[in-house]
């Protein structure tokens, strides 16, 4: 019910706010974003690893941490209009990141003596952050060419961790959803491209755990844990 309200609440903010501004507007845009990441926060700690040959390199303890550079993107709708000196633009935005495990974890998940037993690669975990976020951007027109901007956003994450282990045991995470928020910077290159710098607060996140063991007996368990997670990123933005 939580994460529902959540959302819904998110989506009335976004009529509200594109109603409340239609009055004044002066042109509708469209844009799509690449973006070259970096985690932060606890997302960003080192990890200790288990030693080689125990059941498993990631535990419980250490999950969402040691997270590699990532790559994501993001589609946005927005309006411009005049406020006198330079623009506002009120905007919705659904992004998606992704970001692997660092080498050093993968490596050990390569290596660790178990994959040779059971002739089967094991899984280092992969996560991924669905971000939609409620914003204003301010942009100032120096020259047709150079239109700096700056931009704030709230929002919803959504955080999921892909199922790693082995087939003898296997660990899995529910979704989580929470509150996050973004800052932004950068400028227009003409009309139809931007490049920016941002920081994305990705919430406080609850990693609800749960593993299966099948050898030597089945065994079920689970744990709560909280996440810090964040992101800080360059984007490329093309504009329509």
């Amino acid at each position: 019910m939580r994460k529902s309200n959540h959302f819904k609440g998110l989506v009335i903010a976004t009529a509200l706010l594109f109603a409340g501004f239609g009055v004044r507007a002066q042109q509708l845009e469209t844009s799509v974003f690449l973006n070259g990441i970096l985690p932060v926060a606890q997302f960003n700690n080192e990890v200790n690893l288990e030693p080689l040959g125990t059941f498993e390199p990631m535990t419980s303890e250490n999950i969402a941490m040691g997270a590699a550079g990532g790559l994501g993107g993001s589609a946005r709708i927005g309006m411009w209009f005049d406020v006198g000196v330079g623009q506002l633009q009120p905007f919705f935005e659904a992004g998606f990141l992704w970001n692997n495990s660092r080498s050093y974890i993968r490596n050990k998940y390569d290596n660790n003596e178990r994959n040779n037993v059971l002739q089967q690669r094991p899984k280092a975990p992969q996560y991924f952050n669905l971000p939609l976020m409620l914003g204003l951007k301010y942009r100032y027109d120096i020259t047709p060419d150079v239109r700096p901007f700056v931009e704030l956003g709230l929002g919803y994450d959504l955080l999921f961790i892909s199922k790693n282990g082995y087939p003898t045991q296997t660990f899995r995470y529910k979704p989580s959803g929470e509150f996050s928020w973004m800052i932004g910077a950068g400028t227009y290159l003409g009309e139809y491209v931007s490049v920016s710098l941002f920081y994305m607060g990705l919430g406080n996140h609850r990693i609800d755990y749960s593993s299966r063991s099948y050898q030597p007996e089945a065994i079920d368990y689970s744990t709560v844990y909280r996440r810090s997670l964040g992101e800080l990123g360059l984007r490329v933005g093309f504009h329509f």
